[in-house]
């Protein structure tokens, strides 16, 4: 029973909100009907009101029109204004094809109307314009006369100061004037002075030349009998002989590192009370010559004796001497001309060049086969460089081959020439700085050369010795050791070692079992 009533009070509920869904529905559905009616009620009344308002503008405008015109009877007076103004406008332009004729007097008169307002647009913007043109001339006219009254004010400053300039500069100019004056009078008494001074600087110049020319003259003469009387005589011995070991032909002398001797270098040897070096009458007191093989100490450097005088053996004590050697400093020499001495075909310039150096010697100035000058680096150098090259720290001018002056080769001719004229040159310098000037063949004399020559002749000495070779005292006397002599070595050790390891002197004394005997060499 509950069950029914349940039931029937859920379906009267679904009724109810039913309804209660449906007439909301369509009271909604009313009231946007309503309010849809009134909304076009309103817009009616709003479109009746426009009308209204233009039906009382277009009579407004009507009796305006027909104050304008002066008609009473408005439908007439429109009708007969519409009909003239179609006539006017026909004839108006007739004549025109292209333009069509308005329908009505109204489209006639907005043409009218729309060309009134073009024109006067047209007018307007023109009337714009001129007034923007006329401003900014105006604008212009006054811009124009500020900056001409600028510069108008500018001119009348410069010329105010130009004046004042100007008479600051004709002061100044009159001062300066005034000085130009000073000076040429100074410079007249100056002028005058300096020609006077120079009168007697020149005299005095002149004299002092003639004084120059009569003092080198004599020094040239005084130097001439000088190489005459002592014909390069280099009197101060390089060093002495400290040992020689006739067997060996093997010489030490008190010359080393110190000294900057160097290996190769030659000397001259002489006795002890000669009668000069250098000198012709000196070559009965040469010994020999000496070529370095080996520098042992700072003052011991052994030496080859080369080409020994015979009958006369190098001895301690006696001096070596050497044009080109000289303790401490190297020599300086210059050259000019071919260097061919050691008899065989060719030039010898290297080795020339090598014997200098191994003598501790520099050319400073040197004159090639070709006639260039070159400095002691190589470089090329000019004639104007031979003042400088040669001075008086240098020892010799060294003339060589010149050439034959007779060649029929024209350019070798020209070579020989030039090198002549460069030989006068270096004379004359090397006589300015007192520098002997010597031949090629008398300096390797006084040096110690020795011709190597291919050939060999019985009438001179052999050039050649031998290292290992031993000589007898007679021809029929045997042959002794083939060894080299060790009395150098010897004498060296007792000389340079020290005392505890020297060997006893002799006393002189004879040991008693030898007392008695014969002499071997007897």
């Amino acid at each position: 029973m509950a069950s029914k009533d349940s039931n029937g009070l859920v379906i009267s509920l679904s009724i109810f909100v039913l309804l209660t869904v449906g007439m909301s529905v369509a009271w909604y559905m009313t009231w946007t009907h309503s309010t849809d009616l009134t909304r076009q009620l309103s817009q009616a009344q709003a479109d009746k009101n426009t009308s209204d308002d233009a039906v009382r503008n277009l009579q407004s405008d009507i009796s305006s029109l027909q104050a304008l015109i002066g008609r009473s009877d408005a439908q007439n007076a429109v009708d007969d204004l519409v009909g003239e103004s179609q006539a006017e406008i026909e004839n108006r332009v007739s004549s025109a094809t292209t333009l069509s004729t308005p329908e009505t007097l109204e489209d006639a008169m907005r043409d009218f109307a729309q060309e009134r307002d073009q024109a006067n647009s047209t007018a307007a913007q023109e009337t714009l314009e001129l007034d923007n043109a006329q401003r900014a001339l105006t604008k212009a006219e006054a811009s124009y006369e500020n900056a001409k009254a600028g510069l108008t004010q500018e001119v009348a400053d410069k010329e105010a100061q130009l004046l004042a300039q100007e008479s600051q500069h004709s002061e100044e100019l009159q001062q300066l004037n005034d000085q130009i004056d000073e000076l040429r009078t100074e410079k007249t008494a100056v002028q005058s002075e300096f020609s006077d001074y120079r009168e007697s600087s020149e005299r005095e110049i002149a004299t002092l030349r003639d004084e120059i020319s009569g003092q080198r003259d004599t020094l040239k003469k005084l130097r001439a009998a000088k190489f005459k009387l002592e014909n390069l005589n280099f009197e101060r011995p390089a060093g002495r002989l400290t040992f020689v070991d006739q067997a060996s032909q093997i010489a030490f002398v008190n010359i080393g590192s110190r000294d900057k001797l160097r290996v190769g270098t030659t000397f001259s040897v002489y006795g002890v009370n000669n009668a000069g070096v250098g000198l012709p009458q000196s070559d009965r007191d040469l010994k020999g010559k000496l070529v370095i093989t080996e520098i042992m100490g700072p003052a011991l450097a052994k030496a080859d004796i080369v080409d020994p005088k015979l009958g006369e053996p190098m001895a301690s004590g006696d001096p070596v001497y050497s044009p080109i050697f000289s303790p401490g400093q190297a020599m300086e020499i210059a050259v000019v001309g071919a260097l061919d001495f050691d008899g065989n075909p060719g030039s010898d310039r290297e080795e020339f060049r090598r014997m200098v150096s191994a003598n501790g010697a520099r050319i400073t100035l040197e004159v090639t086969d070709q006639a260039k000058i070159l400095g002691e680096d190589g470089k090329e150098l000019g004639e104007s460089d031979i003042s400088q090259r040669i001075s008086s720290s240098t020892r010799f001018v060294l003339i060589g081959d010149l050439g034959d002056e007779d060649t029929q080769d024209t350019i070798q001719k020209e070579l020989n020439n030039r090198i002549r004229a460069l030989k006068v040159r270096m004379e004359e310098v090397a006589t300015d700085n007192g520098v002997y000037v010597l031949s090629l063949s008398r300096f390797l004399d006084y040096i110690g050369y020795s011709r190597k020559s291919l050939a060999w002749s019985p009438t001179k000495p052999f050039p050649l010795t031998l290292p290992n070779g031993a000589k007898s005292r007679s021809v029929e006397a045997s042959i002794g050791s083939r060894q080299a002599s060790t009395g150098a070595e010897q004498a060296l050790r007792d000389k340079f070692l020290p005392p505890a390891r020297r060997r006893l002197p002799s006393t002189g004394a004879t040991s008693a079992l030898y007392r008695g005997t014969s002499n071997p060499d007897d």
